[in-house]
């Protein structure tokens, strides 16, 4: 299982897809896309969240509250691809770190900002295609397809 260190480069890239997942009270999955995520000084997963109306905001505050995963996935440029679950640590809607990204979103965006989300990271897994399909390969060789079985003539 690689740590959050190993990947810290690949999330923080922009041009990493970034996508949240995170459940209702009711049970509802939810995903969104957050760009705005990236690993702090302390190996957290830190992004911003926009909009106080927004469904992800809700349910990661929902989630806070009743200890819920959250999930997250990234997908590099280069095809690098992995699943990440944690909690929801903290929110900050006040106070200074929350004052700073507040003018920086306001700034580049030219709108507010709802909260500073920090997901503190559990586990993760390598779900990177070739790595996925030599593990295949070497683990489950029944799912080998007839085709890879007998050569061709």
């Amino acid at each position: 299982m690689p740590a959050i260190e190993d990947i810290r480069d690949i999330i923080n890239d922009p041009q990493t897809v970034k996508v949240v997942g995170t459940v209702s009270p009711a049970g509802q999955p939810h995903t969104a896309v957050k760009q705005s995520l990236t690993v702090n000084d302390q190996g957290e997963l830190e992004y911003l969240e926009l909009f106080e109306s927004s469904e992800s905001y809700r349910n990661i505050t929902s989630g806070l509250w009743r200890d819920l995963p959250v999930s997250v996935t990234v997908l590099s440029a280069r095809g690098e691809a992995y699943n990440i679950t944690g909690r929801t640590r903290r929110i900050l809607v006040a106070g200074r770190k929350y004052e700073e990204r507040y003018r920086e979103v306001l700034e580049k965006h030219g709108y507010d900002l709802a909260a500073v989300v920090t997901i503190s990271p559990q586990a993760i897994s390598d779900e990177s295609p070739r790595r996925k399909f030599e593990e295949q390969e070497r683990d489950r060789f029944f799912f080998k397809h007839l085709d890879r079985l007998v050569p061709v003539a």
